[in-house]
């Protein structure tokens, strides 16, 4: 089975615990920072990164707590709790000057908030399948959510094999690919996983960001924003919803995607990315 590798990453410590990242590319090139999303740690950005590191980027990924080689803390995992993960890294690495940001799915709200917070911060954004307006985790996980102390116990009990079951899913689905799939399904079995991603559901994917995509259109942060035609857990209805908070934002469609389209069609993703970062 494949796994995830530590290898060629390091560690920083920040007020929650211990975050787990790496570097690549050009040390002097822009930075852009890849946030991942709910359940994928950051080997989600395999397939992306070698396009982005050579057209001469200097890329940083890192684990959110709860997954990958990154802390387990037992905060409640909010927009706030986010916020503050990306800050203390930026900091921590002496990142000062404004960055480049790319958030996928959760990573997409997660990024769009910190923004709206810190647009100094922010040189270009861009989102991928964005959560912010509506997700559709399915009925046990929506339940789960929305249900304290009994979807706590399910979700311990079930939420690591019902996860496998839909990655499993997505290699009929969408043609993931199977060493992918069998790495995100070696993440599932790690202890805290599901209590980060339940806490996550509540605090952060089944959030509203009208109003944070309506002060980004304010503060006028150039913005991209890529979505899946065929994805069934961020429906092509969000794309009509963001543009109406923030109708700055450039909005790219890819046919015949789903949502793990970062992986599925990662060079029309990069070919989109790239145009954008480039753009004068």
């Amino acid at each position: 089975m494949a796994r995830y590798s530590a290898e060629g990453g390091n560690y920083v410590e920040v007020s929650n615990g211990r975050l787990f990242y790496r570097q690549y590319g050009d040390a002097s090139g822009p930075v852009l920072v890849l946030v991942h999303g709910l359940t994928t740690p950051s080997f989600v950005w395999r397939d992306m990164l070698p396009d982005l590191i050579a057209a001469g980027f200097q890329i940083l990924t890192f684990d959110h707590f709860g997954r990958g080689f990154s802390s387990y803390p037992k905060q409640p995992q909010t927009l706030d709790f986010f916020i503050q993960e990306l800050e203390e890294l930026l900091d921590s690495l002496n990142i000062n000057t404004p960055v480049h940001l790319l958030g996928y799915s959760m990573g997409g709200g997660i990024v769009a908030a910190f923004t709206a917070r810190h647009p100094a911060r922010v040189n270009r954004l861009v989102m991928l399948a964005p959560a912010g307006f509506r997700a559709e985790l399915g009925g046990f996980f929506d339940w789960a959510a929305r249900t304290p102390l009994l979807g706590d116990l399910a979700m311990h009990l079930f939420g690591g094999r019902l996860f496998r079951q839909g990655s499993e899913a997505s290699i009929q689905q969408e043609g993931a690919d199977p060493e992918m799939v069998a790495m995100q399904c070696h993440e599932t079995r790690n202890s805290g996983f599901a209590a980060a991603v339940l806490s996550s559901m509540r605090n952060v994917t089944s959030k509203n960001l009208h109003s944070e995509h309506a002060r980004i259109a304010e503060q006028k942060t150039p913005s991209l924003v890529i979505f899946a035609a065929d994805d069934t857990v961020i429906p092509i209805s969000s794309a009509k919803a963001l543009s109406a908070a923030n109708p700055n934002a450039k909005i790219v469609i890819v046919p015949n995607s789903g949502h793990c389209l970062a992986y599925t069609h990662s060079g029309t993703v990069n070919k989109a990315v790239l145009e954008f970062l480039n753009r004068d």
